[in-house]
């Protein structure tokens, strides 16, 4: 078995492109039944940044293609089509990748706080979904110690950063403050109630007015009678634009809630009064045409990336502080991982030499019959000694080296040990590999290159899967 991760990063893929393999969360136990098929472990990790499959597979190269396959089904378009900007890891690479994510190095706003709970999500969706196992269970169990640590032990965590404290900070500074500003939110979720939090945590600085809208109106209630904010009914978003100086977009909605005209109309309605419109949904909720009306500053999650860049050039001593602990965590998983794989042989290996010894003192009692108890013992003793005696430096090489696996296969060959009691090894996470695609590798990743690429279109949510033919999830399994 082999640990590998394939997925979409705002770093690598396009904004359009994300939209389109981005899951929602209606979504989900779909997509992990058709991940089922694919690996025998495994979730999914799909935020505004990132779309990952992380999986425990048979093979890296038929479970990679496969998994790319999942993805284009989700995309509504061809694995050729995406394959370039996907990422791949296999191995030890794999398990630095997931622990880099969790501990925030990974995001475009470096140690960002938000990635730890939708880690918690995606897991939980998994345990429903029934895709976790062991593995995923101590490599999660792994991610969330690195993420903790990450924050708890270095600067990284300092400052409680996220996408939506930077886009915020940004329309405060488009805006000239947003003290007396009049703020619309639209989305009542997990960033919606972020974006609440941090607009009501400095007195000094809070808006004048704002309301929150949801397409499921009870969470906007919700939100609203808990942060003594007004919610509006979903139908009066359009309408609400008149009255707001920011509005900030991030709902799970499959397409476009905000259009151009709505937000033309709402200018119509209050001339000579700037907009600023945060779009922080993957797919995006306001119609990217809004940016060409005079008097909008419409930003999305990608152009933020500019900011989040600069600012990570001043946090280099904290990235190296926390590299330093995601080095140890996945090590940790790797010693993990090498004793797993060779527990099967070392209990075959131990249960043969054991029988032996057995075999021999029985043999050697029945020649000594009028042993007394005592001397009885003492030969039993000294079999069981040899036995320990001999079977502890092998075992210690086995657990302790790099290449414990390839020495695991070796003394199954030697000793002669039934292959069912020492089931094959999962493939060893040191030699491991990782790799994008780069126009210099686009040859090599297992994706198939049949088709032509398509043009991108966002699907509705109901498309994804209806007008994709399941049989596609499963190409390039063996």
């Amino acid at each position: 078995m082999e640990l590998v991760i394939v997925g979409a990063h705002h770093a690598q893929m396009p904004l359009v492109l994300r939209e389109q393999v981005a899951i929602a969360a209606t979504e989900l136990p779909t997509t992990l039944a058709a991940l089922d098929t694919i690996a025998s472990e495994g979730f999914i990790l799909s935020t505004c940044n990132r779309t990952e499959i992380v999986a425990l597979v048979d093979d890296a190269a038929t479970g990679t293609a496969a998994l790319t396959g999942l993805l284009a089904t989700v995309a509504v378009t061809t694995p050729a089509t995406i394959a370039p900007y996907l990422h791949m890891s296999v191995g030890t690479a794999a398990t630095e990748r997931l622990l880099m994510i969790a501990a925030g190095l990974d995001s475009m706003v470096l140690g960002e706080d938000q990635i730890l709970a939708q880690s918690k999500g995606a897991l939980a969706a998994a345990a429903t979904a029934g895709t976790l196992g062991p593995v995923m269970h101590r490599l999660s169990a792994a991610a969330l110690t690195t993420g903790k640590r990450a924050r708890a032990e270095t600067p990284l965590g300092r400052g409680n950063l996220s996408v939506v404290s930077v886009a915020l900070r940004e329309a405060q500074e488009a805006l000239g403050g947003l003290r007396d500003r009049h703020v619309l939110i639209v989305g009542a979720g997990d960033t919606g109630e972020l974006a609440l939090k941090h607009l009501l945590k400095n007195s000094r600085e809070q808006p004048a007015s704002i309301a929150i809208t949801n397409r499921t109106a009870a969470r906007a209630t919700a939100a609203a009678a808990h942060h003594n904010v007004v919610a509006l009914p979903w139908a009066e978003r359009a309408a609400a634009l008149a009255d707001a100086d920011l509005v900030l977009c991030c709902t799970a909605a499959p397409g476009t809630v905000l259009t151009r005209v709505d937000v033309a109309d709402a200018l119509a309605a209050r001339p000579a009064r700037p907009l600023v419109c945060l779009d922080l949904a993957v797919p995006r909720d306001i119609d990217p045409e809004v940016a060409t009306l005079p008097g909008v500053l419409l930003r999305d999650v990608d152009a933020l990336a500019p900011i989040c860049a600069a600012a990570r050039v001043q946090r280099q001593d904290a990235i190296a502080a926390a590299q330093v602990i995601v080095a140890e965590e996945v090590a940790r998983f790797d010693t993990w991982w090498r004793a797993r794989a060779i527990a099967p042989m070392i209990a075959a290996l131990r249960e043969q030499v054991t029988a032996l010894g057995e075999a021999e003192v029985r043999r050697t009692l029945d020649r000594l019959p009028d042993l007394s108890a005592r001397d009885t013992a003492i030969v039993r003793g000294l079999a069981t000694s040899l036995v320990n005696k001999l079977l502890h430096a092998p075992t210690v090489a086995l657990r302790t080296s790099g290449d414990g696996e390839a020495l695991a296969q070796a003394a199954t060959a030697l000793f002669g040990l039934e292959a069912e009691r020492a089931a094959p090894a999962p493939a060893t996470l040191q030699s491991a590999v990782s790799w994008c695609g780069t126009n210099e590798q686009r040859q090599d990743l297992p994706t198939s290159t049949a088709h032509t690429a398509q043009a991108v279109t966002p699907p509705r949510d109901e498309e994804r899967w209806a007008t994709t033919p399941q049989a596609t999830v499963l190409a390039g399994r063996a």
